[in-house]
């Protein structure tokens, strides 16, 4: 009797659990509706966004989470893989790359481990919701919303943020390292064309006596105003870079800024842009690239950049 009792005793606090539990997520899911909108894309958003549920990989649950064709990007994963340490490749090919209606680009998800790229993706002009935006900046309806040389510099952004946790490379060091390059005049001052005269003959540009590198990673990340705000003098040792860095509201991304300048440089080449293809000329700019940063930041970097990069 004693024993029938007992079973009958959990049983019900069993199923009293189970209602609970089922009342919390049904409570949760009223909550989340309005921002989730309804119907199944709601739902499996809701399901994706919920703390409960963050064990399980984002990308495995969004039901309407579609990879990009391999075949379309072909040309761009190899081109990005090739800036990499050989080493890196099964890991850099392990990382699902998926469609994700909340990347307006592409946006890695260290703690996921995947990379979220924009529907339009490998969309045209004409296959965008935005069709009428891209054709008022001069963009016809043939033209493909995301070039190759975009698509290239974005991916091998991502990428780094993926490895900078994949690698073990502590965050606090690496803006530390930077804040010191940032500050040291040796290695140039801020500018946005990187070009000045070493010899007013030749007209050979001197990497570190304006440094390009500095004026991007000073624009992208600390400066909110506009694009032809550039400082035209010594202004930028008064930027306050630390005090930034520390008050700025989602921390910044040095080691992915950095290294994306580095191993995009030659994206714009005309060799890449007709081909795809990295060319000897292309390699010399990111060893040029290399040169404008402090050796204590490209420590940093040790086992991501390809070889070629540093030899």
């Amino acid at each position: 009797m004693k024993t029938t009792k007992s079973h009958g005793i959990r049983n019900a606090v069993l199923v009293v659990l189970f209602l609970l539990g089922c009342g919390t997520l049904a409570n949760l899911y009223m909550n989340n509706r309005l921002i989730a909108g309804p119907g199944p894309s709601g739902i499996s958003r809701w399901i994706v966004e919920t703390p409960i549920f963050s064990f399980l990989p984002r990308w495995a649950l969004n039901r309407e989470a579609v990879p990009i064709s391999r075949e379309n990007n072909a040309s761009v994963l190899k081109s990005v893989f090739e800036v990499f340490d050989p080493s890196l490749r099964s890991f850099l090919a392990s990382v699902p790359i998926i469609l994700d209606s909340s990347a307006n680009t592409a946006k890695a998800y260290q703690a996921k481990g995947y990379i979220g790229v924009s529907p339009d993706w490998d969309n045209t002009v004409l296959q965008s919701q935005y069709r009428a935006l891209y054709e008022q900046r001069g963009m016809k309806p043939e033209d493909p919303v995301f070039m190759p040389r975009f698509k290239t510099d974005l991916l091998i952004h991502e990428y780094l943020h993926l490895l900078q946790v994949h690698q073990g490379i502590d965050s606090r060091s690496c803006y530390e390292a930077v804040a010191r390059w940032y500050r040291d005049p040796r290695y140039g001052i801020p500018s946005p064309n990187g070009i000045v005269s070493a010899d007013a003959k030749d007209r050979r540009p001197d990497t570190l006596a304006i440094n390009r590198m500095k004026y991007i990673l000073w624009h992208d990340l600390y400066n909110y105003r506009r694009l032809s705000d550039v400082p035209q003098d010594e202004s930028w040792k008064n930027m306050r870079y630390w005090e930034r860095y520390q008050s700025a509201e989602k921390g910044v991304e040095e080691f992915a800024y950095i290294g994306q300048e580095i191993l995009a440089s030659g994206s714009s080449s005309e060799n890449y842009m007709k081909t795809g293809q990295w060319c000897d000329k292309d390699w010399k700019s990111k060893k040029t690239r290399l040169l404008e940063v402090s050796p204590e930041v490209i420590a940093l970097f040790k086992g991501v950049f390809n070889p070629e990069v540093t030899q």
